[in-house]
């Protein structure tokens, strides 16, 4: 794991820089590898995925289509992936996740790799494992490969409040307002989840995809590092009523309140990074109209500063946030 990525700093300070740097000792450590906002490709930003360091444990946190690729260019062999997390079923944050558990198996790299996620996940990975069949069976010249790689994938499903320990630190789930609920929820209910991950003093909390949620400042609090989704609503919806002359004023009403009302406004951000008392903002997941970051960037700043008034980031792909060495 030393050659991967990053540099190595005191665990007091957090660091961002890109993602081709050499540490000096193993570290805890978030990667952004996708930043886009939702399930639109851009030629700027690949899809929602995060990479987790800790130690000699490297998670994936979400896996949008292209985190295989993403890894790669850091250097990151999916040998060295043994978990995944998943926020929530969205396309978007699991359109990758073929390709990892796929090309885990038919490289033959061994261990069983741990997919984290919501209720429904499970059903993900058995289609995925079950789609693998046919090609199995004609072959892909590298050897003897089981029949699928089914006894190479483990899944657990967790619900709001789980904690789970991975290695080193201890990863916690809370359901969040992404599919209009918080809190406890009929059984069948889907979840969309923010994430903990705490590692001694050390706290990271993914905010994943969500509106505008009670619970997610107590559920920050302290942290070290919140990495939060972000949409600059006012821009996007007057790109979308520009590109859509055809939408009816019902749909595009119905759109807004969506936007609104899954997905956190710069204010909300501030607001959650204030209540919470973090040290530090990294936004992704950018819901944003197509084009430069730096058209969005003013209002995204200073939406978060009206309550927030410590270091904000704009992640870009392959940003690299180091919270310091694993002792």
């Amino acid at each position: 794991m030393r050659s991967m990525i990053g540099l190595a700093l005191a665990s007091s300070t957090i660091t961002s820089a890109s993602a081709a740097e050499v540490p000096a000792c193993p570290t805890f450590r978030w990667v952004t590898l996708g930043t886009a906002g939702g399930p639109v490709p851009t030629p700027d930003r690949s899809e929602p995925a995060n990479l987790l360091l800790a130690g000699d444990r490297a998670v994936l946190v979400d896996a949008g289509d292209g985190a295989v690729g993403q890894l790669a260019k850091i250097g990151v062999g999916l040998g060295q992936i043994d978990a995944v997390v998943i926020s929530h079923n969205h396309l978007d944050h699991t359109g990758g996740l073929a390709a990892v558990i796929g090309l885990r198996w038919m490289n033959q790299f061994p261990g069983v790799l741990t997919i984290y996620g919501p209720q429904g996940t499970k059903a993900v990975v058995d289609g995925i494992v079950a789609s693998m069949a046919a090609p199995a069976a004609i072959g892909f010249g590298l050897g003897a490969l089981p029949p699928q790689p089914a006894d190479k994938v483990k899944v657990v499903e967790l619900t709001d409040g789980a904690e789970q320990s991975i290695g080193p630190f201890v990863m916690k789930v809370a359901a969040n307002s992404h599919f209009d609920h918080a809190g406890p929820h009929t059984a069948n209910a889907p979840q969309s989840f923010s994430i903990r991950f705490a590692m001694d003093s050390r706290v990271i909390v993914y905010t994943g995809d969500t509106g505008p949620s009670a619970m997610l400042a107590s559920f920050a609090k302290g942290a070290t590092l919140l990495v939060s989704e972000v949409i600059d609503l006012d821009r996007i919806v007057g790109a979308i009523r520009q590109s859509r002359k055809d939408a009816s004023p019902e749909m595009l009403a119905d759109m807004e309140r969506h936007l609104a009302t899954h997905h956190l406004r710069p204010e909300e951000v501030g607001k959650i990074a204030g209540e919470a008392g973090v040290s530090r903002v990294v936004l992704t997941h950018f819901a944003i109209p197509p084009g430069p970051l730096a058209q969005s960037e003013p209002a995204l700043r200073q939406g978060i500063a009206t309550r927030f008034a410590g270091t904000v980031d704009l992640a870009r792909d392959l940003s690299s946030f180091d919270l310091g060495c694993v002792r």
